[in-house]
């Protein structure tokens, strides 16, 4: 834009005029030409410049605005910098996130109130029907039964959700470590024996290695593992079978888990990894119990070590969870600018 106007008002004349002055005139022409591209410069660069700082000012207070709480607003404006251009750009972007963030809100205090509301309800109906000795002594117990099955939903419901808080504030960061991944599938498999048991379950495991060491947060990769592996469970009709399987390429580990199911339709399938989202709407014409959030913390996990983690399913066909893990390398692994980073496990240290 500058160059255009230095040409038309200075180089212009200076290719016609020039050679048709006299010497005389033709210094007078210099110096003109000087001080009129000196003058031309310095009026571009103060009008822009005062232009910019004005859309900076303006952008500036509409996030202090949003910030402080005041309300979404986005900037409607042209201006002649690149700069201002792309700090509009941000306000906009601030501003469609933090009306994004405050539906999601609602949305998860809408939700959590009505999943806490359905086992506090289910308990009191049943605890007052034994205080008002409306039931016999036969319902006694079962209705107690009921109501401890309820207590403990609940209890899981509030723990899978100070696990999301924690896992949304950042507060609990990754402590990586170097684990053999089949011990951890096994012991999973092992604490789910009692549920496997109720349904008839068969679990085939397979593993790509005898030992398969990974890279990562122990902790949180066993809630992956026991969260999927509740899943399957959940929605395997009885005397079916769960395959468990580990495969490698590369410095991966794909992890498998495959039930068979109900399944789950094409269009749900971005739908599960949200927050309260009920899977059973989806997977199975049998309403099961659930927190909701057991697939979200599982996504959220696998996305916080870099991962990936998907789905694979149509109607009918059961469904098959997959996500990776980072193998262990002691060249990569060991140390980080001198830094160790591979925090020592409960009770010592894998070398």
């Amino acid at each position: 834009m500058i160059f255009l106007i230095e040409f038309s008002t200075a180089f212009f004349p200076m290719l016609f005029a020039y050679p048709q002055a006299e010497s005389d005139q033709q210094k007078i022409i210099i110096v003109l030409i000087v001080f009129l591209c000196v003058f031309e410069i310095i009026a571009y660069v103060l009008i822009s410049h005062y232009l910019v700082y004005g859309k900076i000012r303006n952008a500036t207070e509409m996030l202090n605005k949003m910030a402080s709480g005041g309300g979404l607003s986005k900037t409607h404006s042209i201006t002649i910098d690149n700069t201002a251009d792309e700090l509009n750009s941000a306000v906009n972007i601030t501003s469609d996130e933090y009306a994004r963030l405050a539906l999601v809100r609602k949305t998860f205090v809408a939700n959590a109130s009505h999943e806490l509301r359905s086992p506090l309800t289910s308990v009191q109906g049943f605890l007052q029907a034994v205080l008002d000795g409306t039931a016999n002594d036969k319902d006694k117990e079962k209705y107690l039964k009921i109501a401890l099955s309820e207590t403990k939903r609940l209890n899981a419901l509030i723990t899978s959700m100070l696990d999301l808080s924690r896992l949304d504030s950042g507060k609990n960061p990754l402590s990586r470590t170097k684990f053999d991944i089949n011990n951890i599938i096994n012991e999973t498999v092992s604490k789910f024996e009692p549920a496997l048991i109720k349904k008839t379950l068969q679990v085939n495991v397979e593993f790509a290695r005898d030992i398969c060491y990974v890279f990562a947060d122990k902790d949180k990769i066993i809630q992956v593992v026991t969260n999927l592996l509740d899943n399957a469970i959940k929605y395997s009709p009885a005397y079916s079978r769960i395959i468990i399987t580990t495969g490698i390429h590369e410095n991966k580990v794909y992890v498998t888990i495959r039930d068979f199911g109900y399944g789950i339709s094409k269009k749900d399938q971005m739908l599960i990894w949200d927050t309260f989202y009920m899977s059973d709407k989806s997977r199975s014409p049998v309403k099961t119990k659930g927190s909701g959030l057991g697939l979200s913390i599982v996504k959220k996990i696998i996305d916080e070590h870099g991962e990936v983690v998907w789905v694979e399913s149509s109607r009918g066909a059961g469904a098959t969870f997959i996500f990776t893990l980072t193998l262990f390398d002691a060249a990569k692994h060991t140390s980080d600018v001198g830094k160790i980073i591979q925090s020592s496990e409960k009770g010592g240290s894998e070398k």
